[in-house]
């Protein structure tokens, strides 16, 4: 389906409040026609006997009541105007509204894949800047296009009735205007898709720009970043230049094609005055109806250069909805029921591009209760293994089972309400601390959270700010430090009560002794849960059921801490050099906390 007839298919959800601006721009329309007719009457009927010695007084009367009759014809076309406004205003709001609304579903069902190669300021524009282009279209230009045909229908009408031969000298002008118009939005067009690209890129700049703004100053990046920023711009000038060049081109052309008309209006019409052919009156009226038509006929330039402009904002919005989902739900996809959180990889292999491999032949069993560790150097894959349980990505090979069901046959929420998550890159909302724990559990109690908080070592710094649990945090939580947010992210799965819970490095912000706190809740925490933990902290590996141990894709050892460390392979390698490194924190953590129980028997 094209760009144009899906727009219509979304303006006919709400054709009623089209038709009442319709109905309003018709009524409005023919009252104004009337109003050049009523200055022909006073000038002929009034003005023109009043110099040849009609009676003062009764012409006075007679001109105050075309008067009258114009003020009174001009209230009724402002108030069809207010309404025809407001209605194309709701009109195009409650379009644009719909259409926004499918969109941010749309980016809410997308795969990760889809945002791994996708610009974030590509995707701004394209739901706030081309969305209000379509807004301004609907709301201004279609409902002016339907005004200047009704308009050019009326008054053309209109002044065959009052001189045909005079309209049938200014109609050639006409086919030469509507050509030059459609030779403009042939030209215009890709230009204005190639506008839109440019500023998407140029936003997407500015949005690292801004985010990434503590990572520039840090590195003393501001030049090569303004640099970047500007090397954009200098793109979206020129081809925003290019576009003007072609409209400053095509539209004086339209006002030279214009011009013509009121040249010939004035030799022939001039020509039927002076034989008397033609009253004064006539050729005022004339001339105001060509006026009129100067209207249209230069819209018609406008909104072809707006059509086009919402047709290429309407390509990038739908081409949003369009993208293919890599990640599907079967049609007989199951509801999972609750699980004991037995976690299966058998013969996993998996690649973001073709002919990279990112895992290969990955077999292991989690079982229910069990506490995996993933080990390895950046890039061996332990990111990506966990992305696949909750099946943010489908494995090329192979399958994944939680309690024998396969992960691609189940349905998606199923699946992830029963997983909780803590990511390595820790978001939180501009949100309350307490709506922040709450997210994935927007019914719980406030006990639940508190008991959340408490459990991840959270409850303490939360209730020493000055609302407590009610603290708004600023974006991205920037108001907390780094082991704050990770401590409430921590909260915010522990507080789903999952069966099955991934930990992505979630203790590397926070100080050893935090983490030995967090630890000790979470030994508790994971009793009859699955866990799987990336991390590169020896305590926690050290207390792992199950350690596996990754190399280039591919596992290189899995077991306990104390067969691996017997093998004395790849892991006690590791290890040793992991263990050399936190050797002092680790004793000092260890002291702090056998002090702390220590203080707490007595």
């Amino acid at each position: 389906m094209g760009t144009f007839a899906r727009i219509c298919r979304y303006i006919s959800k709400s054709w009623p409040l089209f038709l009442v601006s319709v109905a309003c721009m018709l009524v409005g329309t023919i009252v104004s026609v009337q109003i050049p007719l009523l200055t022909r009457d006073a000038i002929d009927d009034v003005i023109t006997p009043l110099a040849r010695g009609l009676d003062v007084e009764l012409g006075k009367g007679m001109l105050f009541v075309l008067m009258l009759k114009i003020v009174g014809f001009t209230v009724v076309v402002g108030l069809f105007s207010f309404i025809r406004r407001y209605a194309s205003t709701y009109f195009s709001q409650k379009v644009v509204y719909d259409i926004r609304n499918d969109v941010f579903v749309s980016l809410q069902n997308q795969s990760f894949a889809f945002y791994d190669k996708t610009h974030t300021g590509q995707l701004l524009a394209k739901v706030t800047t081309d969305m209000d282009r379509i807004r301004r279209f609907l709301g201004f230009q279609l409902a002016f296009l339907m005004t200047s045909v009704i308009l050019l229908v009326v008054a053309l009408y209109t002044m065959f009735s009052i001189n045909t031969m005079l309209t049938l000298f200014l109609l050639p002008i006409m086919p030469c205007i509507f050509a030059t118009f459609y030779l403009f939005g042939k030209k215009i067009r890709p230009v204005f898709t190639e506008i839109r690209e440019q500023y998407g890129s140029l936003t997407s700049v500015l949005h690292e720009a801004i985010t990434g703004i503590r990572v520039v100053r840090a590195f003393a990046q501001e030049d090569f970043e303004r640099k970047k920023f500007t090397s954009k711009n200098d793109k979206y000038f020129e081809t925003v230049l290019a576009s003007a060049k072609i409209s400053a081109f095509y539209i004086p052309l339209v006002g030279f094609l214009l011009g013509l008309g009121t040249i010939t209006i004035f030799w022939y019409g001039g020509s039927e005055v002076i034989e008397g052919t033609l009253t004064i009156g006539d050729l005022v009226a004339f001339n105001a109806y060509l006026a009129m038509l100067a209207m249209p006929m230069r819209f018609f330039g406008m909104f072809i250069s707006g059509f086009h402009q919402t047709m290429a904002a309407g390509d990038r919005i739908f081409e949003v909805m369009d993208a293919e989902r890599q990640i599907k739900e079967k049609p007989d996809a199951l509801t999972l029921p609750k699980l004991n959180g037995h976690v299966k990889f058998e013969n996993v292999s998996f690649s973001y591009e073709k002919r990279r491999p990112i895992l290969k032949n990955i077999t292991f069993d989690a079982k229910p209760g069990e506490t995996v560790a993933l080990l390895g150097a950046t890039g061996s894959g332990k990111s990506t293994i966990i992305r696949l349980i909750p099946r943010f990505y489908d494995v090329s090979s192979g399958k994944i089972t939680v309690d024998n069901y396969d992960v691609r046959d189940v349905k998606l929420k199923s699946l992830r309400n029963q997983i909780g998550i803590v990511a390595q890159e820790t978001f939180l909302f501009s949100m309350t601390i307490k709506e922040n724990i709450a997210y994935g559990k927007p019914e719980a109690k406030m006990d639940e959270i508190v008991a959340a908080a408490k459990a991840a070592r959270a409850h303490e710094f939360i209730s020493a700010l000055p609302s407590g649990y009610d603290s708004r945090l600023g974006e991205r939580g920037v108001t907390l430090s780094g082991g704050q947010r990770q401590r409430v992210a921590i909260a915010r799965a522990l507080l789903m009560n999952s069966r099955i819970l991934i930990l992505d490095d979630s203790t590397s912000s926070v100080d050893v002794e935090t983490e030995y706190e967090i630890q000790q809740a979470l030994r508790a925490l994971l009793k009859n849960r699955t866990a799987f933990v990336i991390t590169q902290r020896v305590s926690t590996i050290r207390n792992a059921d199950k350690i596996v141990v990754l190399e280039k894709g591919e596992i290189a050892e899995d077991g306990t801490h104390e067969t691996l460390m017997a093998k004395k392979g790849v892991y006690y390698q590791i290890y040793q050099t992991l263990y050399e490194t936190q050797k002092p924190i680790v004793e000092t953590a260890s002291e702090r906390a056998s002090s702390k129980q220590g203080e707490t028997k007595q």
